[in-house]
């Protein structure tokens, strides 16, 4: 009986993961293939949760039907159910599950005592949600109650989230504060009842469900700042990721997918930070992920201890006129290597928010969207960091791998493109690997961990991610010309090649294929690629799309103000990684 039933067990299972975005829609199938998984096939197609098609399962089962056709195998039956589990005639799947972001972010309005404190505490437990941050009360706000009632009124928040105090801490001035949106949530009940969460001082927890009385429901957490250098954010994430999940019941048609799904939906985000984890418990160091969605930007570093995960839940490609209210245009022409009208821009730039899957149709075009995808992730990297780090430079700490998600990098006409983004964005230093979600499966992959971390482990192992290439950062300040880096290259043949890189310059050095390279990277005494000043270090990497990239234009990188003379760095910049 043991034995059959570890037969059973060890019989190989197959796997359908679908992630449904805001504007498109991909479902993977996992399946072993000699001997350990793979990802067997993927299809994208447009999201249909929204008008005209008002059913997001339409997508799923369109993206079903390309895949079978790529694949071979019928995964629906004649009224377009999901085939489950596998049948012997190799039909159908065994398991089925999804991940999503195309719910709208939860509109919320924070209540706390201080901006810098407290309050950023919140912001730091409601980052790992889709959420929305349309307004804030605290101590320096000096709008009286009337004028709190007509916000809540005009902007119609789907969350409240109070906190302020540490545990036993300040009582009346965070208790004047709810006294006064009370108010202004007795009102708004007239018109929708929005979820209230309280996790600030626990000794007031008694207290404020007082005031709030018995008609709003109040939610209680964990203090996110029981003690004034300590944060307890978990209780309260996991608190909103459920209010989420609540809002997930608004897309039409997902009753069908929770039907075929064995696990309850997850977050696209969170199941893309599964992954990210994965990779920074196997490399035993820190790993740096970006997603740059169409209504969402993601940006997490995990290592294997902890991560933090920061959803940017107003920006995006399809978000991208926000970007004017960060940023300016100047802000995003800088990055061009020709003159353009300011009209020009801000005309692209609009039609991009209306129309999020359009796709650029000429160079310039092109270069433009790339432009303002520097800027949207600059923005994101910049304030996540000082919120994280208490960094005034927002500068990312040093890791060892960045794993790369959104179209508007994985599907750069040229990878160097891609690359160059990201470099002039992040701004990271130090040696780094950088991997490409090309076919858009990571956010599956967290999925599919969550059935079969085995199955997970398997595919990622099995090359389903674009290796871009290694980069080095030597951070440092030099003249132009100046030798800041030497690189010496053995593949194991009797001949070395030996790279002097220059200050202010971005240089390609291509690897043999199929094969490791042992590269000797040696600093000027002044310069350090993250060991410290003029130390050398050793490296083994394998042949990689772009190959090993040295990006010696210092940090922070400036750029000259002179137009002539920055458009033609930035033309020397493209042309350098291939672009």
């Amino acid at each position: 009986m043991t034995d059959n039933g570890s037969q059973q067990q060890a019989t190989p299972q197959s796997f359908l993961i679908a992630d449904c975005g805001h504007v498109n829609t991909t479902v993977a199938l996992f399946d072993v293939a000699v001997d350990s998984y793979h990802l067997i096939a993927r299809a994208t197609v447009g999201t249909t949760a929204e008008p005209p098609w008002n059913d997001i399962t339409l997508g799923v089962r369109q993206a079903i039907h390309r895949l079978t056709a790529v694949s071979g195998r019928p995964l629906l039956d004649r009224k377009e159910n999901l085939i489950k589990p596998a049948r012997a005639n190799g039909s159908g799947v065994d398991h089925f599950a999804f991940s999503t972001s195309a719910a709208a972010p939860l509109q919320t309005i924070l209540i706390g005592l201080s901006d810098d404190v407290s309050l950023s505490s919140a912001r730091r437990a409601l980052d790992n949600v889709y959420t929305n941050e349309i307004d804030k009360f605290d101590l320096s706000d000096d709008r009286d109650e009337k004028e709190m009632v007509k916000a809540f009124l005009k902007l119609k928040p789907d969350l409240i989230f109070i906190t302020g105090g540490t545990d036993g801490g300040a009582e009346k001035r965070l208790l004047t504060l709810i006294k006064s949106a009370n108010l202004g949530i007795n009102v708004l009940r007239s018109i929708k009842t929005p979820h209230l969460v309280f996790a600030g001082n626990k000794e007031l927890r008694e207290r404020v469900q007082h005031i709030i009385g018995s008609k709003v429901k109040l939610i209680v957490t964990d203090n996110v700042r029981p003690e004034l250098n300590h944060e307890n954010l978990d209780d309260a994430i996991k608190t909103v990721s459920a209010l989420y999940t609540e809002q997930l019941s608004t897309l039409a048609g997902i009753d069908t997918l929770k039907k075929w799904s064995d696990l309850a939906p997850l977050l696209t985000a969170q199941a893309f930070a599964i992954s990210s984890d994965y990779f920074a418990s196997l490399n035993g160091g820190t790993v740096v992920g970006i997603d740059l969605g169409s209504h969402s930007v993601t940006l997490l570093v995990a290592d294997p201890d902890l991560h933090d995960l920061t959803i940017n839940a107003d920006m995006g490609s399809g978000y991208a006129a926000k970007v004017l209210a960060v940023s300016t245009v100047q802000d995003i022409t800088r990055w061009l290597p020709y003159e353009i009208k300011e009209a020009a821009v801000r005309d692209y730039i609009y039609n991009k928010s209306l129309h999020p899957r359009i796709i650029p149709a000429t160079e310039a075009e092109l270069l433009l969207e790339q432009a303002f995808a520097r800027e949207m992730m600059r923005h994101v990297v910049n304030d996540t960091t000082k919120q994280w780090l208490q960094s005034d430079d927002g500068r990312l700490p040093p890791f060892q791998l960045l794993l790369v998600r959104g179209r508007m990098l994985t599907n750069a006409p040229r990878t160097g493109q891609a690359l160059l983004m990201l470099l002039d964005a992040l701004q990271p230093t130090g040696i780094f690997a950088v991997a490409l979600d090309t076919y858009g499966v990571l956010s599956a992959l967290g999925t599919l961990a969550t059935l079969d971390p085995l199955a997970a482990v398997q595919t990622l192992e099995n090359g389903v991610l674009q290796n871009l290439g290694w980069v080095v950062v030597p951070v440092g300040k030099g003249q132009p010309d100046q030798i800041v880096l030497n690189v010496t290259l053995n593949a194991g043949s009797d001949s070395k090649i030996e790279v002097e890189v220059a200050y202010g310059t971005i240089e390609i050095i291509p690897l043999e294929p199929n094969r490791k390279t042992e590269v000797l990277l040696t600093p000027a005494r002044r310069f350090d690629i993250g060991l410290g000043q003029g130390v050398a270090k050793k490296i083994s990497i394998q042949s990689s799309s772009v190959g090993l990239l040295i990006d010696a234009r210092g940090r922070p990188l400036t750029l000259p103000d002179d137009d002539e003379e920055r458009q033609s760095l930035i033309r020397d910049w493209i042309r350098d990684v291939g672009g």
